[in-house]
């Protein structure tokens, strides 16, 4: 049912971003008079092919949705079979350059807008999901977020009264232990630990399965607490620990320090699914073994779940107006530079790995829906009319950026580049394209079945 439901989206979103793409050469064509043959949604046998009463442009809708285009009289130097050549005056090439220049460009500008409204929509109209180390509620006094049981000791206890809290700093991240310890935060600091070694660790979840908490991750990640080398990326992921080792998984037993004087406990790591309670046995060091009680909870908005010493938990939020606006500031600079940077990875050993085709997108759609519901959904289809807008416009025989290559050449040399070598050039970078298309595919169904 998920994958039918991400095939429907994916059709949808291609639909809608290929249509606005479409309808910005349209009417800007039309706005400097040049005739239109058809406008056209996809490729392939038409489903619909019509035009209005007096109309000169056929609108259709064809069988495969990959693509789409607007048929312009000059664009391949005569009108296509089965059209009357109007006026010379209407071809695309009687116009001025600047005016053929704005006709190309207006298809990925038109898209990049509707990337940064898509981008806007997916922060102010939906909630956002935060992980307890990302949430905005980590800056302010609401720092209830984090219980973790299983480190209380008496000797913890002690070492906060002696401490009190002195020496640390506002921007580390704290826990909150039980009410009746007069709501005493445990910084987490090299003193109180969840440790291997003498370092911090905090465990994270998977961010694939942050609302979908039926379907919990069998492994824990512990990640040592230092910033350096994190990137905003990994922030907005609720990554705020680099990794120290590989994931532990479920059933797994390993020492962690109990409290600052370096007394250990032995934990066999499982996550809970909702609902469901599990007692351990917390066998210490030269100490009695304490039975520690953990249950996943479900409570409203607010999902929770825990390991052995911590619980995670997911805020739900509404940013409003000016949050989201803060948000969106942030949101589209992160995006453009992530598909400049896919880009580039292109050229690189790994360059046709990195590709994605509509097989990996539909594959991918079901996990970020897991992991933001709505609001992901809207922002992966504002980075994907984003990454069209960035990729027609290269230079590449086929797509707008070659066009416009074209056109400026013509431009500055006051000559006629041949219609028949582009019509070869445009012939050739589709097949290679399509190519490209299909290889991607193959690929990406080849990983989904191994």
């Amino acid at each position: 049912m998920d994958i039918l439901l991400a095939i429907i989206e994916i059709v949808l979103i291609l639909g809608v971003l290929i249509s606005i793409h479409e309808a910005g050469h349209l009417s800007m064509a039309k706005a400097f008079h040049v005739y239109c043959f058809e406008y056209s949604i996809g490729f392939g046998p038409a489903i619909i092919h019509k035009k209005r009463k007096k109309g000169e442009t056929y609108f259709s809708l064809r069988a495969i949705p990959l693509g789409g285009y607007v048929s312009m009289y000059g664009e391949d130097g005569e009108a296509p079979e089965g059209y009357d050549a109007p006026d010379p005056s209407r071809s695309l090439n009687a116009i001025a350059k600047w005016k053929k220049c704005i006709v190309l460009v207006a298809g990925v500008t038109l898209n990049f807008v509707l990337g940064l409204v898509l981008i806007f929509v997916s922060d102010v109209a939906f909630p956002q999901y935060y992980s307890a180390y990302s949430s905005p509620y980590n800056e302010t006094s609401q720092r209830t977020v984090l219980y973790t049981p299983a480190i209380y000791s008496e000797e913890v206890a002690s070492y906060i009264e002696e401490n009190a809290l002195e020496g640390y700093e506002p921007k580390d991240y704290c826990v909150e232990l039980p009410a009746n310890l007069n709501n005493t935060y445990i910084m987490l600091s090299d003193n109180v630990t969840m440790s291997t070694t003498s370092s911090i660790f905090v465990a994270l979840y998977s961010p694939s399965t942050l609302l979908d908490s039926h379907n919990l991750a069998d492994s824990v990640v512990f990640y040592p607490s230092t910033e350096e080398g994190v990137t905003e990326e990994m922030k907005e992921m609720g990554i705020y620990r680099l990794p120290d080792q590989k994931a532990i998984n479920s059933g797994d037993s390993f020492d962690v320090a109990a409290s600052p004087e370096g007394t250990t406990a032995t934990f066999t790591i499982s996550l809970l699914p909702i609902g469901q309670q599990m007692t351990m046995e917390q066998s210490k060091q030269n100490a009695i073994s304490l039975p520690v009680t953990l249950t996943a909870t479900k409570q409203g908005d607010l999902v929770s779940w825990a390991d052995y010493g911590v619980e995670f938990q997911v805020i739900k939020q509404w940013l409003g107006w000016s949050g989201a606006w803060r948000k969106w500031a942030g949101d589209v600079p992160t995006a453009c530079g992530a598909i400049v940077k896919g880009f580039a990875s292109l050229f690189t050993a790994d360059g046709f790995n990195n590709l994605s085709g509509i097989v990996g997108m539909t594959a991918a759609l079901p996990a970020l829906q897991a992991s933001g519901g709505a609001a992901r959904i809207f922002y992966f289809a504002g980075l994907l009319s984003i990454n069209l807008a960035f990729f027609n416009l290269l230079p590449f025989p086929g797509l707008d950026g070659w066009a416009l290559l074209v056109t400026i050449i013509e431009g500055i040399t006051r000559k006629r580049v041949p219609a028949k070598a582009q019509s070869i050039m445009s012939v050739i970078g589709m097949v290679l394209l399509f190519g490209l298309m299909i290889a991607v595919t193959v690929k990406d169904i080849i990983q989904l079945i191994i």
